[in-house]
């Protein structure tokens, strides 16, 4: 087996351009050492000694290279998450654009919403919460939370929905207690609100949308958070257009602050709170 030193610069190049097209992700200067090691590390469980054969692997369209994108996801992607992210945000959620799509819905009770890189689950759990919060007949409607994420382990944990207090930054106690288990120190999260939550394993950029088969389509809100730092500019952009076609008219965009800091968003309105900056399909 060959060592990180063996992985040209040109090489390591090719890798990055490939992950980029694959999935959007840029891995900046500082992160490529680390890249190397997930290299080789990944090399080493499928016994390849020559980083030039990875490399054709992963560019191959194959059921076992598809297969190898996803474990390399896992390694290549942050999971790091936690319950109610940035309170101003769910507060514009809460006390204007959900009521909103709540009112607009009320005729045929149907909500479908979207958390885009949800990782380990926290983020649409969370929107689960809220919704039941506001809904009082919250059984007479079809509401669903779609998760959807490219690193199957985080998802894994997200369907299991086991957590521990570390999860629970910045969180009210009161939920917690209605919302979650308590044993042995692991939260686990309520039947009712599990229930809410539909998980999906996607590449954002790869895979199609909107998905009819799978409901992902004609959505009310899409919280995509957090997840376009890590992008190439022009995987945002693809993803974006994605994005558009999978809301209905009147849907909803809500990105990490200034994620979308010089992309086109004339398919979209700007509508502007204290709390944050929320787009909305035109």
């Amino acid at each position: 087996m060959k060592n990180v030193e063996h992985l040209s610069g040109e090489l390591r190049q090719a890798f990055i351009r490939l992950i980029a097209k694959y999935t959007g992700l840029k891995i900046r200067e500082r992160e490529q050492a680390a890249l190397t090691e997930k290299i080789f590390l990944r090399m080493k469980a499928l016994k390849l000694a020559i980083p030039e054969k990875y490399y054709l692997f992963l560019e191959e369209i194959t059921i076992d290279s598809f297969k190898e994108w996803r474990k390399l996801a896992v390694l290549l992607t942050n999971t790091e998450s936690y319950f109610f992210r940035d309170q101003g945000q769910f507060n514009v959620l809460r006390n204007h654009i959900f009521p909103e799509i709540i009112k607009r819905n009320r005729n045929h009770r149907t909500i479908r919403i979207c958390s885009a890189g949800c990782s380990s689950g926290e983020e649409p759990y969370s929107l689960a919460i809220v919704l039941r919060e506001i809904i009082p007949d919250l059984d007479q409607w079809n509401l669903v939370v779609f998760g959807v994420d490219i690193n199957q382990e985080a998802l894994k944990k997200a369907e299991a929905g086991i957590y521990t207090s570390w999860s629970f930054r910045n969180f009210n106690v009161e939920i917690k207690q209605q919302d979650f288990l308590v044993i042995n120190d692991q939260y686990f999260i309520s039947r009712q609100i599990r229930q809410m939550v539909k998980f999906l394993n996607l590449n954002l950029v790869k895979d199609a949308l909107p998905q009819s088969s799978s409901q992902l389509r004609d959505l009310d809100l899409i919280v995509c958070r957090n997840v376009f730092i890590y992008f190439e500019t022009s995987a945002i952009a693809q993803v974006l257009d994605k994005f558009y076609h999978t809301l209905q008219p009147l849907g909803y965009l809500l990105t990490g602050h200034s994620e979308l800091s010089g992309q086109n968003l004339s398919q979209f309105q700007t509508q502007v709170f204290p709390e944050s900056l929320i787009y909305q399909r035109l």
